[in-house]
């Protein structure tokens, strides 16, 4: 059985394991949906995100034709009840499912540092379209987009919250809600600048870091010492100082200035007073690796071309490929695979239908007999319910 197993039977048995399906049934009315329960549409669309097409029928031929590939995916699929599903599909379901994939699996994902704990990057990012073809995805005049609201936990580099709206929703908007966690501290560039929502985190006893604007009217209490001449990291520190916001004149914060290599000055403002002038600076300096998952999740996975014109099938799309994403993550640490995330991804999404005795003895099949076995030995079923 394990030489026929192929990469998409492995994902698919992972997402099994986690059963995705009571989130579905808590809907009275998915006992009528037999064709294409909940469950079975996220075990499909992660395959989309394995397979070469990038078109709904494509997905659909693909599992016509293989009959491996049938066994995996539940059998045949008709075109008209896939693209029905997606457009009619719960969102808030959907991302339930999401949330319980994480819960279950999140504490397996390999952390990319430990430089800081509970650190959240915030940020936002467009898919552009065409507005004459998604004549939903308003943006400017002749221009339609999505975007994807997101809060990426800095530790493992999952997102922990995400919002899909259309392109024209500003990020202060009251449709991007964030659920604000005790301990933790949210790293934000200027464009999330605003005092109430500063409030809102400081009351939920969270943290914040933001970048201020040149304009931003303060004044100094304290002037502590630093260094000007020493370079940490591709950035000089310029000042450490406690300050009184105009606007906000009852809370002391705290302003710590830094000039990079090329001359920007960049001002950071915080509630945070434990940590060093230097941290500070280099906290606010990793917010820039959300840009660089940006780039991986967009690069890697489809979601800059919907599968269908609808909205709602979009914001699937987008769900399940961070699905995908997840269990590729988990994936290469339980597999111990030597490459690096992209390599492994990459190389999953060429062989993901070959059969494992086609595959060559060397590191990739190696890590898959690891997971395979892992596999049959973990057990989700009493993680979940306790994350429930």
């Amino acid at each position: 059985m394990k030489e026929s197993s192929t990469i998409i039977s492995l994902i698919v048995k992972g997402l099994n394991k986690v059963g995705l399906q009571k989130v579905f049934d808590k809907d009275p009315y998915e006992s009528r949906r037999e064709q294409l329960k909940g469950a079975r549409l996220v075990n499909l669309m992660v395959i989309y995100q394995l397979i070469k097409s990038r078109f709904m029928r494509g997905l659909v031929r693909a599992i016509a034709d293989n009959e491996n590939l049938q066994k995996v995916a539940g059998g045949e699929i008709a075109l008209n009840t896939l693209s029905n599903a997606l457009a009619q599909r719960s969102v808030e379901q959907m991302m339930e499912a999401w949330q319980l994939v994480i819960s279950c699996y999140g504490a397996r994902i390999e952390r990319a540092g430990k430089r800081f704990a509970r650190i959240a990057l915030i940020d936002s990012s467009l898919i552009k379209l065409s507005l004459a073809a998604y004549d939903w995805a308003l943006y400017r005049k002749q221009k339609g987009a999505a975007k994807m609201h997101m809060v990426l936990e800095w530790g493992r580099r999952i997102p922990k919250q995400l919002t899909i709206t259309v392109g024209k929703v500003n990020d202060l908007n009251s449709k991007v809600q964030v659920c604000w966690q005790a301990g933790w501290t949210y790293v934000q560039d200027r464009g999330y600048l605003c005092f109430s929502r500063l409030k809102s985190i400081i009351a939920a006893g969270a943290h914040f870091v933001v970048r201020v604007k040149d304009n931003t009217d303060f004044q100094v209490i304290e002037r502590r010492e630093v260094d000007t001449h020493r370079h940490n990291n591709g950035i000089r520190l310029r000042s450490d100082w406690t300050i009184r916001l105009e606007r906000w004149s009852d809370t002391l914060l705290r302003l710590v200035s830094y000039q990079l290599p090329d001359g920007t000055l960049i001002r950071v403002l915080t509630d945070r007073f434990d940590l060093t002038a230097d941290n500070i600076a280099l906290l606010y300096k990793e917010r820039w690796k959300i840009e660089n998952w940006w780039k991986w999740i967009k690069g890697v996975f489809k979601i800059k071309e919907p599968i269908a014109r609808n909205e709602n099938a979009l914001q699937v799309q987008i769900i399940t490929a961070l699905i995908a994403d997840l269990i590729f993550r988990v994936f290469k640490k339980v597999g111990n695979f030597p490459g690096t995330l992209y390599e492994f991804v990459v190389r999953c999404q060429e062989m993901s239908l070959v059969p494992w005795s086609n595959l060559a003895n060397g590191s990739l099949r190696r890590a898959l007999e690891l997971i395979f076995f892992d596999l049959l030995a973990i057990n989700l079923s009493s993680q979940s319910t306790r994350a429930a």
